[in-house]
């Protein structure tokens, strides 16, 4: 079954909706046309494979951004912080989430020494792209469109062992690409980034200070203003002001809460406050919004 839509916990560990129970796989679609917001920044323990099947989209990672169009991949090394947005109205990417468990489990072992290691251990995560136009990234795209296929077919006898199958089959592939032509990430400033985005979206709701979060990280408050709008090519308060518009949709269609109440839970000053920074990112009023969307 594929998940229709990516669904993370703030910006911590994207929690996914397994394939199976106890089979530590998700496949999943992120369809820009039915919800058009960015996806947040987030990490997995898993690896993570993207494949853009319509439109245009636009991946972010620590200091560096990666435009796909159709038909072109994207790997992420696990815990590597990330983000997603459309480039066109019609982008849509299916994304497959592999715990390295899945590729060997035993760290003890020859397999998970030689095709797991090399990935955990570098001191650089690696991102990189794929398609069909390599031996190795034609492996990889033929075992992605293997397990979309067979995460359909739930009935199927050995559905999970054959998705593993060819997952290993294309393995080595991942490795070949990233000794060869896989991009660096520096792995302390992908732990930096994630520490600012833990601490801004565990306090969105209070008044945050930018001295504030520069004492948190141990930076002086220019370095750390600088280092967050190099990372993730957005301002601080930008982003802050993102989540607390995420954090407010979600209470806006799952709550019956008020929308002054919302608005102070959500961290904003007052409700006319909230309610201007909604309309200019959403385009909409938050009350619009709720007739529209709310679900209880």
């Amino acid at each position: 079954m594929i998940v229709n839509q990516l669904k993370t916990l703030d910006s911590r560990e994207g929690i996914m909706e397994r394939l199976s129970p106890g089979f530590p796989l998700s496949v999943y679609q992120t369809d820009f046309s039915r919800s058009p917001a960015p996806l947040s920044w987030h990490w997995h323990e898993d690896f993570q494979l993207c494949l853009v099947n319509r439109g245009a989209v636009r991946f972010h990672v620590v200091h560096q951004s990666r435009l796909l169009r159709e038909n072109t991949g994207l790997f992420i090394n696990c815990r590597l912080a990330h983000m997603a947005e459309a480039e066109s109205p019609d982008a849509s990417y299916y994304g497959i989430n592999v715990h390295p468990d899945l590729i060997c489990p035993r760290p003890d072992s020859l397999v998970y020494q030689q095709m797991l290691l090399p990935l955990l251990q570098l001191s650089t995560s690696s991102v990189f792209l794929f398609d069909r136009g390599t031996p190795d990234g034609l492996r990889l795209a033929e075992a992605f469109s293997r397990i979309l296929q067979l995460s359909e077919k739930p009935e199927l006898p050995g559905r999970e062992l054959l998705i593993q199958s060819a997952l290993l089959a294309a393995w080595p592939g991942v490795l070949n690409i990233v000794r060869g032509s896989g991009t660096a990430v520096s792995a302390s400033e992908n732990q930096r980034l994630k520490e600012i985005l833990l601490y801004l979206n565990g306090h969105y709701s209070e008044k945050i200070t930018l001295e504030a979060i520069a004492s948190h990280i141990h930076l002086s408050p220019g370095e750390c203003s600088r280092f967050f709008r190099r990372a993730t090519g957005m301002t601080l308060f930008s982003y802050l002001l993102q989540h607390r518009i995420r954090q407010s949709r979600r209470l806006l269609s799952e709550t019956g809460l008020g929308i002054a109440q919302i608005a102070l839970e959500c961290g904003f000053s007052s409700q006319s406050y909230f309610t201007a920074c909604f309309r200019r990112q959403e385009g909409c009023t938050p009350q619009q919004y709720r007739q529209l969307h709310q679900t209880g």
